[in-house]
């Protein structure tokens, strides 16, 4: 039925949207949950990209069944069939669930419910690295935090989530520290060996937020061991991830933990060379801060601007609608999608295709909706979305120098 039909048999009073519903949401029945949960994953796996904007809204009451109470096969079944959808998601439903499983994992009372969703968001290095690195300054002390609760299962789950997260680091001097940093988060007696070896490393790549993040929490330890040595080492450490910082916004967030201590140790540790480090380390964080310059922030234009920028893409594609059965959702997904995406400065054509080709096909008519057809369009909403009132603003502006030999040409 769903293979003939494909998304125009979802929606409607006789959609099989309806029935999942009732399924997931039918609290006295738990042969009923777990139906739901396969279906959940049936829809997945048969419409593939396609089924993403109908279901990512139904993720969140699928991932809290993996802790029914009632039933063993329901929470397996719930597990299953949120895994099947994370294989089919793309970057921006990623992004659209982020902070539903970050609670999920976060503050359910449920073991098997924070399990999963750690198990997804650690799924997420495969679907959205990009928007990982920029979550890390978040995701770091969650997912620590994570890693101190007090079923094994949470733990191990955490810790996995954590390493995984910190592949999306862009910095290939931090890389090989990751497995140690990790460990040394939920092992203190670790934390010394770990200073030491990390300060013995020559830092030559520029550092952003992802790698400040991973690295600041051994270094905010650090500090508090009672070792002069370990602290001077990790005044070292500052100093030397400080000069290569580019942009002062990196460094905002972890402000509030390394300058007091070194304020602190630069002033009270006895030994005159360890408080001379303290003192070069947190000059060159405060240089940081007076230089100023942060980039602004990425903002994404207003969704109706991105809906109208699609809809006139559209409009030039003979039998393309946003309106109809399965229709009005995918389109809503799709401008939504292509919002997400302007927020990704570095994103390439191929990149849109790549996101938006799957919802796209739904808004094509019947003979004009293969793959190549609907990676057009998405070619095509890229080009609307790069400049006017749908464009995303802020960010990395291009600027250019006249040089001496253009200027003999006026």
């Amino acid at each position: 039925y769903v293979k003939e039909n494909w998304v125009t048999c979802l929606e409607g009073s006789d959609g099989v949207l309806k029935t999942l519903d009732g399924t997931l949401a039918d609290s006295k029945n738990a042969v009923a949950r777990e139906g739901g949960a396969f279906l959940f994953a049936a829809l997945s796996k048969k419409l593939k990209g396609a089924s993403v904007p109908f279901l990512v809204s139904r993720l969140e009451a699928v991932v809290e069944n993996a802790g029914d109470k009632k039933s063993a096969e329901c929470r397996k079944a719930s597990s299953k069939g949120a895994k099947a959808f994370l294989k089919v998601m793309n970057a921006p439903a990623a992004a659209q669930v982020y902070d539903m499983l970050m609670k999920q994992a976060q503050e359910s009372t449920k073991w098997q419910v924070k399990v999963l969703a750690l198990e997804l968001l650690a799924g997420y290095v495969e679907i959205a690295p990009e928007f990982v690195a920029r979550k890390m300054v978040v995701v770091v002390p969650a997912f620590s935090d994570l890693m101190w609760d007090s079923k094994k299962q949470v733990k191990e789950a955490a810790a996995k989530a954590l390493t995984e997260a910190c592949k999306c680091i862009n910095n290939n001097d931090v890389q090989p520290f990751v497995p140690a940093l990790v460990s040394a988060i939920s092992n203190p007696s670790e934390v010394e060996e770990c200073v030491h070896t990390l300060a013995a490393t020559t830092f030559v790549q520029t550092v952003d937020a992802s790698a400040l993040a991973i690295t600041v929490p051994l270094l905010e330890r650090g500090f508090r061991e009672k070792s002069t040595a370990t602290k001077r080492k990790c005044a070292v450490i500052t100093e030397n991830l400080a000069k290569l910082v580019d942009n002062p916004a990196n460094v905002a967030p972890f402000m509030p933990v390394l300058e007091p201590a070194l304020a602190k140790a630069s002033a009270e540790v006895a030994d005159p060379e360890c408080r001379s480090r303290c003192a070069a380390a947190h000059s060159a964080l405060q240089d940081i801060a007076k230089r100023g310059g942060a980039l602004k922030a990425v903002e994404a234009a207003p969704l109706e601007k991105v809906e109208d920028a699609v809809k006139q893409v559209l409009a030039k594609v003979s039998g393309a609608s946003a309106e109809g059965p399965g229709k009005e959702t995918s389109f809503k997904f799709v401008a939504s999608s292509a919002r997400y995406m302007t927020t990704l400065q570095d994103s390439t054509t191929d990149d849109w295709k790549e996101e938006l080709f799957a919802s796209i096909k739904a808004l094509l008519p019947a003979g004009a909706n293969k793959k190549s057809d609907a990676e057009e369009v998405a070619k095509q909403i890229h080009q609307a979305c790069l400049s006017g009132e749908a464009a995303a603003t802020g960010g990395v502006q291009e600027e250019f120098e006249e040089d001496e030999d253009d200027k003999h040409l006026d």
